[in-house]
């Protein structure tokens, strides 16, 4: 079977909100890279301390004070 591949121009979204009442939802569209990377650097930093040997107790702990830091940066309280 001959496959053919079509080129699409580049393509554009949009995303609308209605401000002040999607206001969370506004921050949380702005903020998803953020979110994204700070999850991945979670999860690298975990594998790393488990591939050691860590105290499980300390990862946890660890976790949640990225966590904080993350959700802070990201406006989340």
């Amino acid at each position: 079977m001959n496959s053919r591949r079509f080129l699409v121009g580049d393509m554009k979204a949009i995303l609308e909100f209605t401000y002040p009442e999607d206001q969370d939802r506004l921050r949380h569209a702005l903020n998803g890279g953020k979110a994204i990377h700070a999850l991945t650097d979670i999860q690298m930093t975990v594998r790393s301390y488990f591939k050691h040997d860590a105290d499980p107790l300390m990862v946890l702990a660890l976790v949640r004070d990225l966590t904080n830091t993350a959700l802070n940066e990201c406006g989340e309280e």
